[in-house]
């Protein structure tokens, strides 16, 4: 009989050995390629088409030559352009020795349409000035803008001081607004309830002082909202300093006969309240805010009888000064605090910080 059962595999076992063949033939293909596409990087063409491989263990085999020593080190040096150097150099602050303040106050007059000449008679050492712009009687030489000092009658200065005070801030000389702090007769009778010294004798009515003026009550609120709207206001006009005088309660006539009942705090501490406001309005302005007192004051150490107490201003204001003609007692007693003296005399010194004033 026939044995049919194994035909068909006898045909199939000749074809299963080529496959193996295959896979192993496309492997290669495989890796042909890979390897082509590897060091297809390292081809070199050349302009007729031509080619050649340059591999990497070829060009380090051509190393450059290792440069000589000299023992000496090299300096590189990496030169700026000119402006470039400039602008560096401005960068760096300037080195110059702070020189004193040599201060000559103008008279008011120069508001009134002559400072431009005023400023140009002044001496060559001369670095700073001052001028007055509120007077005792409470006048404002300077065009202000102020409701209450408008109200009050108060604005005496017109657009011609305010182009007088252009002027001088423009000069490039220091600049320093001195005024009248609570001598002032104008706004205290304005105000006599809110904002005046009164008497006891006549209730609600003003104190006069042995000239006839008025003055304003450091402790009640409408003044010491009214005097730092004019410092920031003064500020703002553009002077580097404000220097206020008659910084003191009455210190002369009839003291017995001021109402003080319905003061809630001594005068020293009314005082520096009002000088901290004032510090706070120079201090938002960027400027430097200072007082004149007399020698007495300083050399025993505050004024009872005017509510000036040294130990509190001097620690307040930034510079205190005073009319004298012997400095040197004076910065002994200034010393422990950090205002700085300067001295208001009618002929400059040979050296130091000084203010010329009239006499």
């Amino acid at each position: 009989m026939r044995n049919t059962g194994t035909r068909g595999y006898s045909g199939y076992r000749g074809r299963r050995g080529g496959k193996p063949v295959l896979i192993l033939v496309l492997l290669l293909i495989l890796l042909a390629a890979v390897a082509f596409l590897a060091v297809q990087r390292y081809m070199v063409f050349h302009g007729d088409g031509s080619y050649h491989f340059e591999l990497p263990w070829a060009r380090y085999a051509e190393a450059a030559p290792e440069p000589q020593k000299t023992g000496q080190e090299l300096e590189i040096v990496i030169e700026q352009p000119e402006e470039q150097a400039a602008a560096e150099e401005e960068k760096q602050p300037e080195q110059s020795a702070v020189q004193p303040m040599r201060a000559q106050e103008l008279d008011a007059s120069a508001l009134s349409g002559s400072m431009e000449r005023d400023l140009a008679a002044l001496p060559e050492s001369i670095n700073a000035v001052a001028i007055r712009v509120k007077t005792v009687s409470g006048d404002l030489l300077y065009p202000s803008a102020l409701k209450l000092a408008l109200d009050a009658g108060a604005v005496q200065g017109s657009s011609i001081a305010r182009s007088a005070i252009e002027d001088l801030t423009a000069s490039g000389r220091y600049t320093i607004a001195r005024l009248s702090a609570l001598h002032d007769s104008r706004f205290s009778f304005a105000h006599m309830t809110d904002a005046a010294v009164l008497q006891k004798a006549y209730k609600n009515n003003i104190w006069y002082a042995p000239d006839s003026s008025f003055y304003l009550a450091a402790e009640k609120e409408l003044t010491r909202e009214y005097l730092t709207a004019i410092a920031a206001e003064v500020a703002e006009l553009g002077f580097d300093e404000l220097l206020f005088d008659e910084f003191g309660y009455p210190a002369a006539g009839r003291l017995s006969n001021i109402d003080d009942s319905a003061r809630t705090v001594t005068m020293q501490e009314a005082l520096a309240t009002l000088a901290e406001n004032l510090r706070e309005t120079a201090t938002a302005h960027n400027v430097r805010l200072s007082v004149v007192l007399d020698e007495a004051t300083v050399l025993n150490g505050g004024n009872e009888k005017s509510g000036q107490e040294l130990a509190t201003l001097a620690t307040i204001f930034d510079r205190i000064y005073v009319r004298t003609t012997e400095p040197q007692p004076l910065q002994a007693a200034l010393e422990p605090y950090r205002a700085e003296l300067v001295p208001m005399v009618t002929e400059p010194p040979a050296d130091g910080t000084y203010l010329i004033v009239s006499e």
